[in-house]
């Protein structure tokens, strides 16, 4: 390599170090292919937002099968570079805001990223805490141990839970460090989100769904009988048991999506609202920023 090269390669290293520490951008060309392979195996949506955009490894080859691509990016000097590097392409949008902050479009758009490792869960809360906004799907690279958090059971949280009744989360393949520059201190993954066609509860009652999962979800492996009681009778809890399949002692973490769809319908129905539990911090209800659309 010639020594000026190697300078530039070595400066462009150290802006990558200074100005996004948990970001770390993707070199492999074949994981970039991977992803958008992926993200178009049902058919895309016209917009797609790609967070912590960098150097446009995800956002050039997005544009090329998308409308418009919203590029996000909160570093100014990386921003800058992504700009005059799209100049020429009308449909690609660099947006110089940290994506935690934007407004989400009011129009149905996909995520494919690589999003900062310091921002997974507050991402993945933006884009599901509110499943009446306009997400519908996303390949993105996380942090491995956080991708297997959102996607293993027994389910125990309530908010990943309430992900998870409006969204199919799947961790799709491990990659290792070096798939990275700078390479991060522990295994990244792909995790894939999907809009469920046919959603467990109706979204516009997120709220009533999430107070119910966080009081019967205090206790994540208290049994169902002893979780239930404070919002069921004594008789709708042997019905619920018949609905569910279940013995009295089974853990109420052990409870599949379908099945919480079960014990919220069936409180739905026959328990007075007065009784029904409620979300302590509403979620999802603002965004703040701008760049909507």
């Amino acid at each position: 390599m010639p020594k000026n090269s190697r300078g530039r390669t070595a400066k462009r290293q150290a802006n990558v170090n200074r100005n996004a520490p948990s970001q770390h951008f993707t070199t492999n060309k074949q994981l970039i292919s991977s992803m958008l392979e992926i993200a178009e195996t049902t058919p895309p949506q016209p917009l797609a937002i790609d967070i912590g955009a960098g150097f446009g490894a995800l956002t050039l080859p997005l544009a090329q099968t998308r409308e418009q691509v919203w590029a996000v990016e909160r570093d100014s000097r990386l921003a800058a570079k992504l700009r005059r590097r799209t100049e020429t392409m009308s449909n690609i949008k660099v947006i110089e805001q940290d994506f935690l902050q934007i407004r989400l479009p009011r129009v149905p758009f996909d995520v494919v990223a690589n999003i900062p490792f310091a921002i997974t869960t507050g991402t993945l809360r933006k884009l599901m805490d509110n499943p009446v906004n306009s997400f519908q799907r996303a390949v993105l690279i996380t942090e491995f141990g956080a991708a297997k958090r959102f996607t293993r059971n027994p389910i125990t949280d309530p908010r990943i839970l309430s992900w998870r009744i409006w969204f199919d989360l799947d961790l799709l393949q491990p990659l290792s460090p070096q798939n990275f520059s700078p390479a991060p201190r522990v295994a990244a993954a792909i995790l894939q989100i999907r809009r469920r066609q046919q959603p467990i509860v109706v979204p516009r009652e997120h709220q009533h769904f999430l107070g119910l999962a966080k009081q019967v979800l205090h206790a994540p492996h208290a049994p169902l009988g002893e979780a239930l009681r404070h919002i069921f009778t004594p008789k709708q809890i042997r019905l619920l048991l018949r609905n569910l399949g279940l013995e009295r002692d089974a853990p109420i973490c052990s409870l599949t999506e379908s099945q919480w769809g079960i014990v919220y319908l069936t409180m739905r129905q026959h328990v007075p609202p007065e009784r029904w539990p409620k979300a302590l911090s509403p979620i999802g209800t603002k965004e703040q920023g701008k760049n909507g659309s």
